[in-house]
């Protein structure tokens, strides 16, 4: 919670150190961060800049267009740009003569701002995670920014840019201080004693008396490669934004070197045999494939390098990072929901992917700035095998939800009504007709393929029968199961994915029925919790009202805190 107390009263007081922590020089006095900081600083005003521009993109757009008739409107631009990097780091260096930290025996305090002044008191029984994070620099330099979430106001979280590793070691030693012990029982150190090699296999830590979970290697940086689908995501949108896009002057002369070389290439392959043509098509498509699998996997070693996972029974860090290593921290009880993901190339593998999400937003209290809005931090393990997302389930749930699975291959889930198909295939073939009728007609199209009603609509009729078999395998994959203190819910077309929580968590739960649903005496039922909404479509009305009257039992019964 943020102190408040007027600044000059949180100077006072001497700094006593307990024993058995480190000691860094210069402990109990006012500090500022590296001078590095002032990067930190210099990007946050930029983002501040860039988000309040996006309402005069239009005016941006026509000072370009007007400057690049101008014979010297590249300079003018050029001086545009130069003058804000220089603003951008004068106020950037004036912010971080305004930042000012100290770290006392039970609490951290903050001074910060140039024109308001803001005075934070973070006591570290209230801190519930602190996230690391370091760049090349940083790690070059020995310093790390480090990232206080507490469970009061977003304004009280503390982030303190560039310092010493040893004051990032102290304050991590700090918090656990104040923590109390790990509920787990004596079992749970006793796993960490297994010599297995096995990723999901759990080791010991002995610098942080953590078992460690998980320990990602090179071999699983290209299973993340190969499941990732960023690089495609990123063709497709170039490619959308290319074919929008009337190329500009600067663009065009690009274009045209393509084209050339393109001609060249269809040149040199038309005085090619038919072999001859097969075997240099081949080798171009595996090229561009070598190509765009090198990307995947270098960006799953420059983001999950060396990931390894730690657990304690209440806490879960996690680290990882080639170039810029981040380190999260997460407490179970502030885990909201487990997402258990599966593509179908982790399918191939056996492997998934599995996020802890906590609460998505937390919103300001009082008459604080909404732009102080604060994103919660995600526990990301992005490869792991079946044995430890069962472990990692029972871990972050506290052993509550004993009987409830995020494994989709299990069998205790309940399908839901076969009459989920008939809705699924008029609904996509709906849209698709309308979608369809759009483009038709907007082309103006003829004959079989013209833009009249009466063509759209056996357009849809012949899409019906395209549209049923994809009904038909959402369906098989939709379903859910639930216990006394839990519920799963399944999804997915192609791959799989699995949404578990803990049923105290939710914070409105409805029911929702369609006219189909009403004569068939089916409903959808709708958890809403902090990190976003579950859902179980299309079960039997009164299941679905029991699940609702219980899991409003079990908040209100509930005296943990969510």
């Amino acid at each position: 919670m943020t102190d408040s107390r007027p600044v000059e009263a949180l100077a006072g007081g001497d700094q006593a150190t307990e024993p058995g922590r480190p000691n860094p020089s210069g402990l109990g006095d006012w500090q500022r961060s590296s001078p590095f900081a002032v990067v930190f600083f210099a990007g946050s005003i930029a983002r501040i800049f860039a988000r309040g521009l996006s309402g005069a993109l239009i005016p941006l757009v026509a000072l370009v267009l007007i400057l690049r008739d101008n014979p010297r409107g590249f300079i003018v631009l050029f001086s545009i740009v130069a003058g804000a990097l220089v603003l951008f780091l004068v106020i950037a260096a004036i912010q971080w003569l305004c930042f000012k930290f100290r770290i006392e025996e039970d609490r951290l305090l903050i001074r910060k701002g140039i024109f308001r002044k803001t005075a934070l008191d973070l006591p570290f029984e209230r801190v519930q995670g602190i996230n690391v994070e370091r760049s090349l620099v940083d790690r070059i330099l020995g310093l790390v920014t480090v990232t206080l979430d507490t469970s009061g106001s977003v304004l009280a979280e503390g982030k303190l840019p560039s310092i010493r590793t040893e004051l990032a070691d102290y304050l991590r030693a700090g918090v656990g201080a104040f923590r109390p012990p790990p509920r787990g029982d004596a079992s749970d150190a006793e796993e960490g004693l297994s010599d297995s090699t096995h990723p999901g296999a759990p080791l010991v830590d002995a610098s942080s008396q953590r078992s460690m979970l998980l320990k990602l290697g090179a071999a699983d940086m290209i299973r993340i490669g190969l499941a990732s689908r960023n690089f495609i995501l990123v063709l497709a949108i170039v490619g959308l934004i290319t074919d929008l896009l009337q190329p500009g002057d600067l663009i065009e002369p690009i274009l045209e070197a393509i084209a050339a070389g393109v001609d060249s290439v269809a040149n040199a392959f038309s005085g090619l045999g038919a072999f001859d043509r097969v075997v240099a098509v081949t080798a171009v498509v595996f090229t561009i494939v070598a190509g765009s699998l090198f990307l995947a996997i270098g960006a799953a070693f420059l983001r999950h390098h060396n990931f390894t996972l730690w657990g304690d029974g209440r806490t879960f860090r996690s680290r990882a990072g080639l170039l810029t290593q981040r380190e999260v921290v997460v407490e179970s009880a502030r885990i909201q929901q487990l997402t258990l993901d599966q593509t179908l190339v982790l399918r191939w593998l056996g492997r998934y992917r599995l996020r802890a999400l906590p609460a998505a937003l937390m919103a300001p209290q009082g008459n604080q700035s909404p732009t102080g809005i604060h994103v919660a931090q995600v526990l990301d393990v992005p490869l792991l095998d079946d044995r430890l997302a069962e472990d990692l389930r029972s871990r972050m749930f506290s052993r509550e939800a004993g009987d409830v699975s995020v494994l989709p291959g299990s069998p205790v889930f309940n399908r839901v009504s076969p009459h989920y198909v008939r809705a699924l295939t008029l609904r996509i073939s709906v849209v698709l007709a309308l979608a369809l009728g759009a483009i038709l007609l907007g082309t103006g199209g003829t004959g079989f393929a013209g833009g009249s009603p009466t063509r759209v609509f056996v357009w849809w009729l012949l899409s019906i029968p395209v549209v049923v078999p994809i009904a038909w395998q959402i369906w098989r994959r939709r379903g859910y199961m639930h216990d006394d203190d839990g519920l799963a819910s399944r999804s997915g077309f192609i791959g799989n994915k699995v949404d578990a929580f803990l049923l105290r968590k939710a914070q409105s739960v409805g029911l929702k029925q369609s006219p189909l649903q009403r004569r068939k005496g089916l409903a959808t039922l709708q958890i809403q919790l902090a990190s976003g909404r579950v859902t179980v479509p299309y079960i039997d009305y009164r299941v679905a009202c029991r699940l609702r009257d219980y899991i409003l039992y079990k908040v209100e019964t509930n005296h943990r805190w969510h």
